[in-house]
């Protein structure tokens, strides 16, 4: 059997339930949430409409669609695997959740409407850097003026402190009693500074990452408001 034979896919039921029912990290990524919440909370924008790109379960949508009752949102996955675990995960929320399932590189081409928050969690870290760009890109053009982005992901550091934070993490967060077969990883993690910038480049005011922990880190950028 190949090496590729043994990657774990997405696309398993098996696999996105084995990825999804023992998220060893989940409870470190509550706060970051919480925050993006607030966040938006704060700048006093109209919420109706939320876009989570490579949402899998759905996790990051429900403390919005729980603070902002009167918005609508959009999950995006390539993942049908995946969708159905958010169909659960979501059922709370009924037809405010629309789901799409489509490749979240291609973003551009996904059949999305005009949002105030563009989302995203442990997704494009494994993207390479020019698709990263697009995803900005993309985000850029499908939020209304004053609209956010928000990537909490997985990010690289200088020399060997990526690595290091990989060690240490297990021993606050424990480890996954089954262990749980690699995915697909083709491209080193980009830094956080590296998304802040692209960010910027795609049309984003100065970009920020307000929360970090390990490898983890939540990235964050505002469109600019008419003036």
């Amino acid at each position: 059997m190949s090496a590729d034979q043994q990657l774990g896919s997405w696309t398993s039921p098996e696999y996105a339930a084995q990825w999804a029912g023992e998220d060893v990290i989940a409870d470190m990524l509550d706060l970051p949430k919480r925050m993006s919440v607030a966040i938006v909370a704060d700048s006093g924008i109209d919420v109706r409409h939320v876009v989570d790109v490579g949402s899998g379960p759905g996790g990051y949508l429900i403390p919005f669609l729980r603070s902002f009752p009167q918005a609508s949102a959009t999950w995006i996955d390539v993942s049908e695997a995946m969708r159905d675990l958010a169909l659960e995960e979501l059922a709370e929320f009924g037809d405010r959740v629309t789901y799409v399932i489509a490749d979240a590189e291609r973003l551009a081409e996904a059949p999305v409407g005009p949002a105030q928050i563009v989302l995203s969690s442990r997704a494009l870290h494994h993207f390479s850097p020019e698709s990263l760009q697009g995803v900005y890109r993309a985000a850029f053009e499908i939020l209304e003026p004053g609209g956010f982005v928000f990537n909490l992901d997985h990010v690289g550091a200088a020399g060997n402190w990526e690595q290091v934070a990989r060690r240490i993490r297990p021993l606050f967060t424990g480890d996954r009693s089954r262990t749980l077969k690699p995915h697909r990883h083709d491209y080193p993690l980009a830094p956080a500074d590296q998304h802040a910038a692209w960010m910027e480049e795609a049309g984003f005011e100065p970009a920020d990452t307000p929360w970090r922990m390990f490898y983890s880190a939540l990235i964050a950028a505002r469109k600019p408001a008419p003036s």
